[in-house]
């Protein structure tokens, strides 16, 4: 074992060739994927070995087929020894991918071990009007202005945030995500989580929290319980919140979007 090890550490951290060596396809292993959404998956992997031959290109493939292969979909992300994990974007909604990822030298191509995920599902609703929500059966409101945020305290413990008012109406709604480096969120089904952002700590895509303020109407406003669903599409440089029959307390059933052009 210590010479397997031996002979790993000199192929991994030398660029000179070893007589006598057995060189083979770089060593590598496929990081699982996160942040599973719509459109979007977090990819990635680490080169182990180089085998004795230097890397000249690692990065991650995938394809609708098991075994992707360089002929696949692909991402180069560098050379020698190295690893990384990002977000990629431009998936099919409610597909089912695999990935994994790979390094090459002279000697051939090394692929890690094989994962699969499935993308979520589109809104199942399509609002036609921006920037306008009907909160119940009652009432309905105009969103005239929509402000972005970096909150930090007590219930606001989201990452980033995003608050809408109006001219006309006392009612706000507020959504709260928890994004990798407080990014605004990827397109996709979010779930509402109650009490499990913890201190500003960086978490999955996917969860968020709901919220509105109402001192006009008599019923004070509510939070959306842990599990409601809601919806993101951020595209064209646009982002837009949609709400299908989502219920906030008990005097709010959501239905409508409204959107924010992101910077």
């Amino acid at each position: 074992m210590k010479k397997i090890f031996l002979l790993l550490f000199i192929a991994a951290f030398s660029s000179c060739e070893i007589e006598n060596y057995n060189y083979t396809e770089p060593i590598v292993f496929t990081f699982e994927p996160e942040n599973v959404m719509t459109n979007s998956a977090s990819m990635g992997g680490a080169v182990a070995s180089e085998g004795g031959k230097d890397v000249v290109e690692y990065g991650v493939v995938w394809s609708v087929n098991p075994n992707p292969t360089k002929e696949d979909n692909k991402a180069v992300r560098g050379e020698r020894l190295g690893e990384f994990f990002e977000t990629f974007s431009g998936l099919q909604p409610n597909t089912t991918y695999y990935c994994r990822f790979y390094a090459q030298n002279e000697i051939g191509i090394g692929y890690g071990d094989e994962y699969s995920f499935k993308t979520g599902v589109e809104a199942p609703c399509n609002p036609t009007v921006s920037n306008r929500v009907r909160m119940n059966q009652y009432s309905e409101i105009q969103i005239t202005n929509v402000e972005k945020s970096y909150p930090s305290w007590a219930f606001n413990e989201g990452n980033i945030e995003f608050a809408t008012s109006s001219y006309s109406s006392t009612a706000r709604i507020f959504v709260q995500f928890n994004e990798n480096n407080s990014q605004p969120p990827m397109s996709g089904e979010y779930t509402v989580v109650v009490g499990e952002f913890g201190n500003n700590v960086d978490l999955s895509t996917g969860k968020a929290k709901l919220f509105i303020q109402d001192y006009g109407s008599g019923w004070g406003g509510a939070t959306a319980a842990a599990g409601t669903k809601f919806y993101v599409k951020n595209e064209n440089n646009l982002l837009t919140i949609i709400f299908c029959d989502t219920p906030v307390g008990a005097n709010y059933l959501l239905n409508g979007k409204f959107s924010y052009t992101l910077n």
